[in-house]
């Protein structure tokens, strides 16, 4: 118990103390070592594709939501800051979660979600595809990110990061693993009700989360920001 005890407060300090010095994610690979997703998702559907049509039809399915509570959520799921991350997951987790309460978790999300979304850079740039209120010439629910020629929608880099947050999470708290991957699903679909993505980026995104997850998972410095979250988490019961 005593050695445990050591171990909790020694990692909360080594955490706590990073975060002070406004932390960094700590690289658990580099790009390279990633995944690629261009390499085994699927391409997006072109404009003549059955598939497209499912996408106008959720975009517009989308927009119905944006006037309601909903919509509202969508557009605070906008944000990837880390405290969001652990507020929007901390609420169906039963804890108010911070990053000053759990810094060593706070770098395990940062990591994570960080890692994660680049393994999808090269493939946005690689199919270039057209953002929903590009294609339809309609404004979006953050209209402050809007750019002319940002054609890097598929797939959904907020997705990818709220996926791969959500199986992290799982590992922290399998207790509430349903609530979680709910939570990490629903944090996807904003992106379509805001207008930022199509419903395909959105799918593709959540393959692209898992295989980056199951790869980071499998690595020593992956294992420590693990074990030292893990930790902090369980002595705050």
């Amino acid at each position: 118990m005593k050695r445990l005890l050591s171990f909790v407060l020694c990692s909360v300090t080594f955490c706590g103390s990073l975060w002070a010095q406004d932390m960094t994610p700590v690289q658990i690979l580099t790009v390279s070592e990633m995944p690629q997703a261009e390499k085994f998702l699927p391409d997006p559907p072109s404009q003549t594709d059955p598939l497209f049509f499912n996408d106008m039809v959720q975009y517009q399915k989308g927009k119905q939501l944006r006037d309601t509570p909903r919509g509202a959520q969508a557009v605070e799921d906008a944000s990837t800051k880390v405290a969001h991350y652990l507020k929007r997951f901390g609420e169906v987790m039963g804890r108010e979660m911070t990053p000053e309460e759990y810094p060593c978790l706070a770098s395990y999300v940062l990591s994570v979600y960080t890692a994660a979304r680049q393994s999808i850079s090269s493939t946005k740039t690689y199919y270039s595809r057209m953002r929903p209120y590009q294609f339809f010439r309609e404004p979006s629910s953050t209209p402050e990110k809007e750019e002319v020629n940002d054609f890097t929608s598929y797939p959904s880099g907020h997705t990818v990061r709220a996926w791969a947050v959500a199986l992290a999470l799982v590992s922290i708290d399998p207790e509430h693993q349903n609530e979680i991957l709910k939570t990490g699903y629903e944090i996807g679909q904003s992106r379509v009700i805001v207008g930022f993505h199509y419903q395909s980026d959105v799918d593709a995104a959540r393959l692209a989360g898992s295989a980056a997850f199951a790869r980071l998972s499998t690595e020593p410095v992956f294992q420590d920001l693990f074990q030292k979250a893990k930790a902090e988490f369980d002595a705050k019961k």
